[in-house]
């Protein structure tokens, strides 16, 4: 990544009704993703963004969906296949939880958004059981 960070895979799932919203803020991150049909991944979810991004991208990301999204944002980052980002009716508008190993986080402004990440993205692991990643610089590099 052009900031020097590495780059964290990301997933959001949005209904059509907001889906120009997702694509505006998605190109205002300097994020570029795929579009892809969702239906059957996530209840209510009819499209599906796919992209990797920096933290810091990842993270303007998540400030403007905050701002267009007309309920709270739920950021997920546990699983090991990347971070899901989607809108949760259950919390209130502009509120972020970012869930991760360590438990989840609740932030309610901008600037926290940036520190949650870094936080919940740096616990971020192989799931128990996986095998470990090759070491860089393996064999036929």
């Amino acid at each position: 990544m052009a900031d020097g960070q590495e780059a964290v895979r990301l997933h959001v799932f949005s209904g059509s009704a907001a889906a120009a919203e997702v694509e505006s803020a998605l190109a205002d991150a300097g994020i570029q993703g795929r579009r892809l049909a969702a239906h059957g991944s996530v209840p209510l979810a009819e499209v599906l963004f796919a992209a990797s991004a920096s933290v810091t991208a990842l993270a303007h990301l998540i400030t403007v969906l905050r701002r267009h999204f007309k309920r709270g944002v739920m950021v997920d980052a546990l699983g090991a296949d990347g971070v899901v980002v989607k809108a949760d009716g259950s919390l209130p508008r502009g509120l972020v939880i970012v869930r991760h190993a360590g438990g989840e986080i609740e932030v309610r402004d901008a600037e926290g958004i940036g520190q949650a990440l870094l936080g919940a993205i740096g616990t971020q692991g192989p799931a128990p059981g996986a095998p470990a990643p090759p070491p860089p610089g393996g064999p036929g590099v």
